[in-house]
């Protein structure tokens, strides 16, 4: 009898804990998943940064559920990157300049409020800043981030373009390339935080599901070793321009 008894307390504290929790998770549905990947053309997953050279030939593409939606780029530069800035482009199309980056002030990025003037979403995925400025060895130092619309849809199928930074003068160039994406659900209000009715990002991809590009082979096993285990940035060389 004392035994029944106390089996049946135990199922009153699951049925209570339940009753707590599920509420609770219904409340919101909104969430950010890690399943788009920007990774070398051809490159193997092995959970550290996957280091390549610029220009990057890279393809983007999504696992699990989706598709993903409204895809955009997030770039963290260093600030010698930023001051040498001509544009980032491409497949050799003008992608960014530096009108596109601003100083990074805030503990993570990017906004979780949408942007009207530029349309950006808002985002339920972020980054902390620290953990970048650690990733990218600027930890004490200023970087620059900028967001910019990249593709209408991406698929399971990858998608593959040649990224490439061009720089004005010689510099220690650094950048973080990420992606961010929406996948739609079936409800009337994907996310209900702060009543805000917008459609915010809810994909994007980890740092161990992004590419390390170093200047040149010669400067490609330095800095495997150097950097093994800091995944999820770009280091990206000047781009010679053509005479």
């Amino acid at each position: 009898m004392r035994e029944m008894r106390r089996a049946l307390f135990v199922l009153a504290i699951i049925f209570i804990a339940m009753l707590i929790i599920v509420p609770a998770v219904n409340a919101c549905s909104c969430g950010c998943v890690h399943t788009i990947k920007v990774v070398p053309i051809g490159s193997t997953k092995t959970g550290e940064p996957i280091i390549t050279e610029n220009p990057a030939n890279l393809t983007i593409f999504y696992t699990g559920r989706g598709p993903i939606k409204n895809v955009w780029l997030l770039i963290v530069l260093n600030e010698p990157t930023y001051n040498a800035l001509n544009q980032i482009t491409i497949n050799d199309q003008p992608f960014m300049d530096k009108s596109d980056f601003q100083l990074v002030t805030t503990q993570k990025i990017p906004p979780p409020l949408p942007n009207p003037a530029t349309g950006y979403p808002g985002s339920l995925c972020d980054y902390s800043v620290a953990a970048i400025k650690d990733k990218i060895k600027e930890k004490g130092n200023p970087i620059y981030y900028g967001v910019k619309f990249f593709m209408n849809q991406i698929s399971k199928t990858p998608t593959n373009f040649t990224l490439s930074v061009e720089l004005d003068s010689p510099a220690n160039l650094k950048a973080l390339v990420l992606a961010l994406g929406r996948i739609d659900t079936k409800t009337k209000d994907d996310c209900e935080v702060n009543c805000v009715p917008y459609k915010p990002f809810n994909a994007c991809s980890s740092f161990s599901n992004s590419t390390f590009i170093v200047p040149d082979s010669a400067t490609l096993a330095l800095t495997t070793s150097s950097f093994l285990g800091a995944g999820g940035f770009y280091l990206i060389k000047r781009r010679k321009k053509l005479k």
